[in-house]
């Protein structure tokens, strides 16, 4: 068989005889799909009743727009007489009527060129039977009335809502009005611009709302936002007013279809909203957003030079929630720690800078004081940022009292010179040196077990054993969090354990350390079972095991302060 030299598409007749599968036909889509072609028409109002009878419900909508002129058109796949005025600005499909396909349907209009009444069987959809002309006297405007199963439980209700909720037009329900709802309702700024209104919203926490309403019909997609910094989150609602080159994806309309409409519409919802944040009294747009903001707005400013003071990480910590900015100090500088290890031992020095005065955390009070604050990454490009010195730890020393460096003694661990330095240097080649009276470092194995941590320690450190056990924790002790694991408490008691037993070695003695472990577990395992009043004497050892309870008044001084005894 020869082939044709040219081809033009079509559509095949037999297309019309599954129409009944090509639309959901849920109560949503029928209301939405009438509502818009009553909208279309010119209406001002539209009415619904609902009649339920005992195996249907009869559901009538009418409006009082210009009607039908040709019910060929009606019933026309594809096919409409919208006026060219109504083309122009929406491009209507021709295919909303048929969310009623496969129903029993009544129709009945009025137009300036003609009236009638149609009754559609439900296999005429499908074209297998002809639908008769009837004549219809009535006012103008078209009514359409279908029937579907019994609806007792307030679906029908509830779809009606929802489809009147956002509708331009107002709608009665055997009678009474809905409730409107304006879709921007809410909106912190609304824009109008080329057809929509535009809602920027401040922090909307729903994620799962629609976010365009097309004259009703609501729908989710995707559209721009912007976060600033550990500040304001940006989003933006569209009510589509009219836009005739936006339009929805056929037949379903659930959907907006990818054209150039659309990214136009993205590019105005970005300039909205970069437009709200210009008008706020500050913002905190990371520096790409800000580069992008300068394309939408003239003369945008750099985010206002605040950040959020330095506070240490601690190794427990998975997430951790930045104190509040403020404005930098004329003396500012960034500090970068890189662990829990770093960061812990960087505010101890700080603490140590002080000597005991009061202060914040975040202060480094020496000859050239320091502010130190957190490091934002984002905000690298701004001129007031880039000028900040960004403090790294790249080193530390530790000397006798004769300048040399200290040697490893018997225990690689364990340091306990005259005097510790960090080693800080800056993105300008500058250095930085704080002396301190602790380092806890990074050892051979896991840096989350207590053995395997190397501490330096001054040999005229202040602090005591509870104070290193806490600065032991805070740098190492990282929960597990594997389904095999112990619950968080317990974890933090056996790692508490591990770490006095750790600080009392180190600052006292090995029997300091046993004893110190032995009163944390006798406190919190056994001690509350004493009665109020009572003593509990123990003498424990493997050939002789004794627990007498006595009153406390029977107790010897000498049973508390003997050599060896476990102090409360």
């Amino acid at each position: 068989m020869p082939l044709p030299a040219t081809l033009r598409a079509r559509v095949s007749p037999e297309a019309i005889t599954k129409v009944t599968r090509i639309f959901n036909g849920t109560l949503g889509d029928i209301f939405n799909e009438l509502f818009q072609n009553a909208r279309r028409a010119g209406a001002t109002t539209v009415a619904v009743t609902a009649e339920h009878l005992e195996d249907a419900c009869i559901v009538t909508v009418t409006d009082d727009g210009a009607g039908i002129a040709d019910p060929a058109d009606l019933v026309s796949l594809g096919q409409s007489d919208w006026s060219e005025a109504c083309r122009a600005r929406e491009d209507p499909a021709g295919m909303g009527f048929f969310s009623l396909a496969g129903l029993d349907t009544l129709v009945r209009s009025v137009s300036a060129h003609a009236s009638f009444a149609l009754a559609i069987a439900g296999d005429a959809w499908t074209g297998e039977a002809d639908i008769a002309v009837l004549p219809w006297d009535g006012p103008r405007g078209t009514s359409i009335a279908f029937h579907v199963p019994p609806q007792r439980d307030g679906k029908l209700e509830r779809c009606l809502e929802s489809a009147a909720r956002h509708f331009p037009l107002p709608v009665t329900f055997n009678g009474e009005e809905l409730k409107r709802v304006d879709f921007l309702a809410g909106a912190h700024r609304i824009v109008e611009r080329e057809g929509y209104r535009l809602g920027v919203y401040r922090n909307r926490t729903s994620s799962a709302a629609d976010t365009v309403n097309f004259h009703g019909v609501t729908l989710r997609h995707v559209l721009p936002q912007v976060k600033e910094i550990h500040h304001a989150q940006w989003s933006v609602h569209v009510d589509v007013v009219d836009a005739r080159d936006l339009v929805l994806v056929l037949p379903a309309r659930k959907e907006i279809y990818h054209n150039a409409a659309l990214t136009r519409l993205k590019t105005l919802c970005r300039e909205a909203i970069y437009q709200t944040i210009l008008a706020e009294p500050f913002h905190r747009l990371s520096h790409a957003s800000w580069l992008e903001a300068n394309l939408f707005c003239d003369a945008f400013p750099e985010a206002i030079a605040q950040l959020p003071a330095w506070t240490p990480s601690l190794a427990r910590d998975s997430y951790r929630d930045l104190p509040g900015f403020t404005a930098i100090a004329a003396d500012a500088a960034l500090y970068d720690d890189t662990d829990a290890l770093d960061s812990v031992t960087f505010a101890r020095a700080l603490q140590f800078s002080r000597n005991g005065r009061h202060g914040e955390m975040h202060h480094f009070d020496a000859a050239t004081p320091l502010i130190f604050y957190t490091p934002i990454n984002q905000f690298i490009g701004y001129s007031w940022y880039d000028r900040l010195n960004c403090y790294v730890r790249t080193g530390e020393r530790f000397c006798e009292a004769d300048g040399t460096d200290t040697p490893l003694g018997s225990d690689p661990g364990t340091l306990r010179p005259e005097t510790i330095t960090l080693e800080l240097s800056d993105q300008f080649g500058g250095g930085l040196d704080l002396p301190t009276d602790l380092a806890l470092l990074e050892g051979d194995g896991s840096w989350t077990d207590v053995d395997t941590v190397r501490i330096a320690l001054t040999q005229r450190s202040r602090l005591d054993p509870g104070d290193l056990t806490d600065y032991i924790i805070d740098a190492v002790f990282s929960p597990s969090d594997d389904s095999d694991a112990d619950s968080y408490d317990t974890q933090e008691t056996r790692f508490r354990y591990e770490a006095a037993a750790r600080a009392h070695a180190m600052l006292e003695d090995d029997d300091a350390a046993t004893l110190a472990v032995i009163r944390m577990v006798f406190a919190d395992r056994i001690a509350w079972r004493i009665p109020a009043g009572r003593t509990l004497r123990l003498s424990w050892s493997m050939s002789r095991k004794e627990l007498v309870l006595l009153p406390e008044a029977d107790v010897p001084t000498s049973d508390t302060t003997a050599p060896g005894a476990i102090a409360g």
